[in-house]
């Protein structure tokens, strides 16, 4: 009965993940007790089809990371912040408490793809009843970063999916409707990558003459064009006016770059300045983030006269990481996501090698000006994608390299 059970509650969990319930939370943590039972009571077991390269490289970066924090005497105080790095440890025990699941990334992109499709008519609901700048239950921002993440998470390819969530990239477009419906900027590049991507998968098929012809594909690009420009039409006014304040913004801030004002990209100027003198107080172990607010308006620029008591970081991930951990920690972070990627990309398929592009597209491009390793779903958005990428290739699957080794 397990068997058949644990498979469609991973599948709910990683539907229900970008929606506004604590339900995927809660079936998470089903997993994650089976999984500490499993490490406790058959450890070797247990582990035996992780991918043990990136089990330690996890321990040390979770390691390291903390004791950071502890070395700049940030903890126990900013204890918030300087858990996250712990989450890419925590979130282990949940795909090993998944082991009845015959193929536990086949589930969880399924489950992405459901997901998608409902966020998409949800949105176009929200619009046609005249919301501005929807949220689903979220921050606009924020929601859009999952949503695009899944969006991204969605071109996976996975074996026996049903008919309705098979490996289309459909799903991903659906993601795009629901990103514009938030008028979340920072995202736009991802979905232009991945359209590049998909323009030049088209012409690669039409020179080899694999491109599909018979009536049912035409009638269902003609249908999926047909919708896509409908949707277009209907999104397009409301997303007209926050790219002409993008331009203004940038037209404005460059022009005019000691001035006070106080638009998006003002304020994103003055926490950066601000961040920036702020981390030469301690530039190799940092400070911490305890207290971050009262610290970055301290340390803004004079004359600028914009509120930023309201911001807990400067919405750039870099600079966020190097005041919590300095240059170190900063090194140490970006050591680890290289590893990770650099992992899935070496031995995954052709559609891990892309989404690994996309991934790395998306944290550089939303997180450049947003929160992101702030943020409790982003990181466990990261910390699952990374585990179920890599033990996918290492043990559920045959690694597509076979000289691969844990």
């Amino acid at each position: 009965m397990r068997r058949r059970l644990d498979g469609l509650v991973f599948f709910l969990a990683a539907f229900l993940l970008p929606l506004p319930t604590e339900a995927s939370a809660i079936l998470l943590a089903v997993f994650l007790c089976m999984g500490v039972f499993l490490l406790v009571f058959r450890p070797r077991r247990a582990l035996s089809h992780l991918d043990k390269k990136f089990l330690l490289a996890t321990v040390m970066f979770s390691a390291s990371s903390v004791a950071i924090n502890l070395a700049n005497g940030s903890l126990p105080e900013d204890f918030r912040w300087s858990s996250y790095p712990l989450y890419y440890l925590f979130v282990i025990p949940i795909v090993i408490g998944a082991v009845l699941v015959r193929d536990p990334l086949r589930q969880f992109v399924l489950g992405t793809r459901a997901a998608l499709l409902v966020l998409a008519v949800w949105g176009l609901a929200e619009v046609a009843a005249g919301s501005l700048r929807p949220g689903f239950g979220a921050n606009p921002a924020n929601a859009a970063f999952s949503i695009t993440f899944l969006a991204v998470v969605s071109r996976l390819n996975v074996g026996s999916a049903p008919t309705l969530l098979s490996n289309r990239h459909v799903f991903f477009y659906l993601g795009l409707i629901a990103v514009l419906i938030t008028q979340t900027r920072a995202l736009l590049p991802v979905f232009a990558a991945g359209l590049v991507i998909d323009i030049l998968g088209l012409l690669r098929n039409k020179v080899s003459g694999r491109m599909p012809g018979n009536r049912r594909s035409i009638g269902i690009a003609a249908v999926a064009l047909a919708s896509c420009l409908a949707i277009t039409s209907i999104i397009y006014p409301i997303y007209a006016d926050r790219i002409g304040s993008t331009f203004g913004e940038i037209r404005h801030a460059v022009q005019n770059s000691d001035s006070t004002a106080t638009n998006g990209l003002s304020i994103r100027f003055a926490q950066w300045r601000a961040a920036v003198s702020l981390i030469a107080d301690n530039p190799l172990l940092g400070r911490g983030g305890a207290g971050i607010s009262e610290e970055i308006v301290r340390h803004k620029p004079e004359g600028f006269s914009g509120d930023l008591t309201q911001f807990t970081f400067v919405h750039n991930f870099i600079l966020d990481e190097t005041i919590q951990r300095g240059l170190l920690g900063l090194a140490i972070l970006a050591g680890y996501f290289g590893f990770c990627l650099f992992r899935i990309y070496r031995y995954g398929d052709a559609s891990m090698k892309e989404n690994v592009l996309l991934v790395i597209v998306l944290t550089f491009s939303f997180g450049l000006l947003h929160y992101l390793l702030v943020k409790d779903r982003h990181v466990i958005l990261y910390a699952l994608y990374f585990l179920l990428l890599t033990t996918a290739n290492n043990g559920w699957r045959a690694p597509y390299n076979p000289k691969m080794t844990g």
